[in-house]
């Protein structure tokens, strides 16, 4: 079920962004859990096209000659901190990687994310009635987390500090601080020691 009206926290912690943000009635819509509609948007429709461009740019697998592992990772973290509200110093991200706004993706020094994706309502009713637009739930991702390759974490889900989600993972659950979690969907493997 979406919000009714605009979150103004949201759209504050949002103009931190560190990158262009396009700003028009549909995004704040978005950002604030809202029924929204990209093709009502010109604005938005530019902002994913654009994203779409630097996402082909990030996930380029070319290796100039004379590479090294830590040349192609600064090229890889350059292009992310053109599409990130903000990316802290420490994150570090690995191809292949999809998002579809970026502006509204925060990563403090130790990986903490917030993330909107889209969904859309499970009751076809709702569906219908909402003629066609989406609406967005955050993913927090806090400190000191480790997601393996190919995981997907759905909207609405928070993963806990020092955890980690197993490469293929789906998760559909909030995951709790220090622990590991794999499958489809993703369930506990094992809890984790707390570092000392």
């Amino acid at each position: 079920m979406s919000a009714t009206s605009i979150n103004e926290d949201i759209v504050a912690e949002v103009s931190a962004s560190e990158v262009p943000v396009p700003w028009c009635e549909e995004f704040k819509k978005m950002i604030s859990s809202m029924d929204f509609a990209t093709s009502r948007a010109p604005e938005l429709q530019a902002f994913k096209l654009n994203m779409r461009r630097k996402l082909q740019s990030f996930n380029d697998n070319s290796m100039p000659e004379g590479s090294t592992l830590a040349s192609l990772t600064a090229r890889r973290i350059a292009v992310a901190k053109g599409m990130f509200g903000r990316l802290g110093a420490n994150v570090n991200i690995e191809p292949p990687f999809f998002i579809i706004w970026g502006c509204n993706t925060f990563g403090a020094d130790r990986t903490r994310r917030l993330y909107l994706p889209i969904t859309h309502a499970l009751d076809p009713d709702v569906r219908r009635e909402a003629s066609g637009t989406s609406f967005a739930r955050p993913i927090h991702i806090e400190d000191d987390c480790w997601i393996g390759a190919r995981a997907l974490i759905l909207p609405g889900v928070r993963v806990g500090r020092g955890s980690t989600v197993a490469a293929g993972a789906v998760v559909a659950k909030d995951v709790e601080p220090y622990c590991l979690v794999g499958g489809v969907p993703a369930k506990l493997i094992r809890r984790l020691n707390e570092p000392r």
